[in-house]
């Protein structure tokens, strides 16, 4: 018997409703997510692909995408596709104008939001956790009550987004490269270039990893490779280039003479502005500023990603610690704007793919007086944080180095407090295409300059032979004796 014609669409309806359909990925060209340069020739638009791709019936979800079109009259058929830093990073509202990014000179130059960022849909944002990290950068919230609060309201925010709709497993290196690989395929793109800086080389391995088919060459910058342990070591990077300038400066003539108690003269700073802080009047948000050993190495490890600063840092702990705070002033006042990190996003990745891999003790030390750095933390998120987070551990692939014949340039900065360049080097063991570069002087995102810039068009153009780098080669490095210059 056949049932009336508005029962069937019930029924249809019904089943439709209680089984949708899986989310096919697309792109929608559309507006964009943030204003970019009117005169250039910009498209945009959402990928749209599942939040959780190890669910039939997970909901879509959207990342802007920004796509800088080639001066060229004949543009190269493979573009390059970029993401920075993070996780937890926006892409789009980094990067408005290509105006002077010269590899728009041979080929379009597409940046994707990773899922989860700030102007994705869903956007895993915790105000909670941004006032805590302004309270922490302000020396006001310290210590284990700092552990204690940031966990607590990272509980609460995972509660917020969870009761919203998010699926929080769903924010994954992983995902984010299956993404990558969905863009690709929605934008008709045979084969592309991937260009990461820093924990988006992590991201651009793990494409190598599961769709290595669609890359034709990488550019990997500040290289975080998934088998390292970041918050073991986050303070003993710091240290790395702290030694490393006091010794540039001990062996440069000038610089050594006018600071030969330099190493000495940094401890003690930071030890006595522990016992008691420096009176820089310096407010924020929510009251004035307790300046103590932690928002001293903070301003100094500013400094250290700044090329241009970094021969200066003699000059800034000799004038600090002779009580000329000046300089010092101005760095921590730079320090306390607000976090511009979607911290969803961060522990999402973090608490999923590098704490179940990490050992809390060797997470601990990092914070230890005995390192002499003021308690800093620079490390992602502890081990109380991903606790309150409660994400699906990662599986152990997501540890292991990643093997891959695919061309890679790899940029590493001898300055780089974040990611040290063995980190890049390492790479050689299991990627046999892989050209390193090492830029003296430079830090973090060491590619970031007009020779780094020549290097990488040259290494696109043809990335079966190892590009020149004659500007690298040429590169002096950093100039202590700038310290006691006038």
């Amino acid at each position: 018997m056949r049932l009336p014609l508005f029962v069937a669409v019930l029924l249809l309806s019904w089943r439709a409703g209680a089984e949708p359909a899986p989310v096919v990925p697309r792109f929608e060209p559309g507006a964009c997510a943030v204003e970019v340069a009117a005169t250039e020739r910009i498209d945009c638009g959402l990928l749209v692909v599942p939040e959780n791709r190890h669910k039939a019936d997970s909901r879509p979800i959207r990342l802007p995408v920004t796509i800088f079109r080639s001066r060229a009259a004949k543009p190269l058929a493979d573009p390059v596709l970029f993401m920075p830093g993070g996780p937890g990073l926006s892409a789009v509202e980094r990067i408005t104008s290509g105006k002077n990014n010269t590899l728009l000179d041979e080929r379009d130059y597409i940046v994707l939001e990773q899922r989860g960022a700030k102007f994705a849909q869903p956007s895993l944002q915790c105000p909670e956790i941004t006032k805590l990290k302004g309270e922490e950068a302000a020396g006001r919230l310290r210590g284990p009550a700092a552990a204690t609060a940031l966990a607590q309201a990272a509980g609460r925010c995972r509660a917020t987004l969870a009761a919203s709709g998010v699926d929080l497993d769903g924010y994954t290196s992983e995902a984010t490269a299956d993404d990558i690989e969905d863009l690709r395929k929605v934008l008709g793109v045979a084969r592309w270039n991937l260009y990461g800086v820093s924990y988006s080389t992590r991201l651009m391995l793990t494409v190598l990893r599961r769709h290595p088919a669609g890359v034709r060459s990488v550019v990997l910058d500040s290289v975080l490779p998934p088998e390292v342990n970041f918050d073991e070591v986050s303070a003993t990077n710091v240290l790395r280039v702290l030694n490393q300038v006091f010794d540039g400066c001990a062996v440069d003539r000038a610089c050594g003479a006018r600071y030969p108690d330099l190493r000495a003269r940094f401890t003690k700073l930071v030890a006595d502005a522990d016992r008691h802080p420096l009176k820089l009047a310096l407010r924020a948000a929510g009251g004035p500023a307790e300046i103590r050993g932690a928002q001293v190495v903070e301003a100094i490890y500013s400094a250290m990603h700044e090329p241009m600063q970094i021969p200066l840092i003699p000059k800034l702990i000799m004038d600090a610690s002779e009580g000329r705070f000046e300089t010092l002033r101005g760095l921590i006042s730079d320090n306390q704007r607000p976090s511009a990190m979607a911290w969803g996003l961060r522990y999402s990745v973090w608490c999923a793919e590098e704490l179940p891999f990490e050992d809390a003790g060797r997470i601990a030390a990092q914070l230890s007086p005995a390192m002499g750095l003021g308690g800093v933390n620079e490390g992602t998120a502890s081990p109380q944080e991903c606790r309150a987070w409660n994400v699906t551990a990662a599986p152990a692939v997501e540890n292991t180095p990643v093997k891959s014949d695919v061309p890679a340039l790899v940029f590493a900065g001898e300055f780089d407090p974040d990611t040290p360049p063995e980190w890049g080097h390492r790479l050689l063991d299991s990627m046999p295409n892989a050209y390193p570069i090492d830029m003296r002087g430079r830090s973090h995102a060491a590619s970031f300059n007009t020779c780094g810039a020549s290097i990488v068009k040259a290494f696109l153009q043809d990335p079966s032979h190892p590009p020149a780098v004659d500007c690298a080669l040429k590169r002096r490095g950093a100039d202590f004796s700038l310290s006691v210059r006038p």
